[in-house]
């Protein structure tokens, strides 16, 4: 869990190292010019720091904004616009039970999605989940964001299935009682072993929640906390059948492109 505490931070610390604010020109409609530190808020808005001033404009007050993130401004007042279809590819870890022999296995996802609202997506995705065996998870996605801004919290859910990409590299037993002549106590003995079973795969559903924040319009990050449930079904012989469930928590980070 050490590893996770460290990975979250990590995160966080940069998201606020692109939060601080610019230093540059800004430029208004009636003429006034400001110079000293501005930066944008969630709610589309700038504020200014001028000799020992504080202003906050609406983007229609503003002409234009010199500086690395001039162009910004005129980015915000059409946010919705520049692109209905954006990517995200997001690499984290499904978070365990310490003594399960797959405590934190890695997840790597990609999905496309489609801006059905400017605030509403639905998508399809595809990845890599390496459990017991390697799976491929084929889902759908949902996603809601809390505000129409450069950043904000949003809710996601995907649904879908994981499919496996080889042979199970496990041994499973038919655990009982057994009563043995040598022993005064009954006690759990393997009575049969049904080998390597062909894993067939099973349902998956993710629901979390996670922060996204747009540096420009073609390339943000997220970060996402969700529950995920997995049903994995194992078929041997004789019609044997074994279902495995996994409960995991979720940490990813995303990239976001258009």
């Amino acid at each position: 869990m050490k590893k996770i505490y460290l990975f979250t931070f990590a995160v966080l610390f940069t998201f606020s190292v692109f939060a601080q604010s610019e230093k540059g020109f800004v430029y208004l409609k009636n003429g006034t010019i400001l110079k000293g530190k501005y930066h944008y808020s969630d709610a589309g808005k700038l504020r200014v720091e001028s000799a020992g001033n504080i202003w906050v404009f609406d983007a229609a007050e503003i002409d234009s904004v010199t500086g690395r993130h001039a162009t910004r401004m005129a980015q915000l007042e059409n946010l919705p616009q520049y692109s209905r279809i954006f990517y995200r590819t997001e690499l984290g870890v499904l978070a365990g039970n310490s003594q399960n022999s797959q405590s934190a296995p890695m997840s790597l996802t990609g999905t496309v999605n489609y801006l059905v609202t400017p605030q509403f997506s639905a998508g399809v995705g595809f990845g890599a989940e390496f459990l017991k065996e390697s799976y491929l998870p084929a889902f759908v996605n949902a996603e809601y964001k809390v505000r129409n801004s450069w950043s904000s919290p949003y809710f996601f859910l995907k649904a879908g299935y994981q499919v496996p990409l080889e042979d199970s590299r496990e041994i499973y037993y038919d655990v009982q009682p057994y009563w043995s002549a040598s022993s005064f106590w009954p006690g759990p003995q393997p009575s049969h072993s049904y080998g390597e079973l062909d894993p067939k795969g099973g349902i998956l559903i993710n629901p979390g929640i996670g922060y996204s924040h747009l540096f420009s319009p073609g390339f943000g990050m997220s970060l996402g906390f969700g529950y995920q449930f997995h049903r994995l079904h194992y078929k041997g012989e004789k019609d044997y059948g074994l279902d495995i469930d996994y409960n995991r928590l979720t940490v990813k980070l995303g990239f976001i492109f258009n």
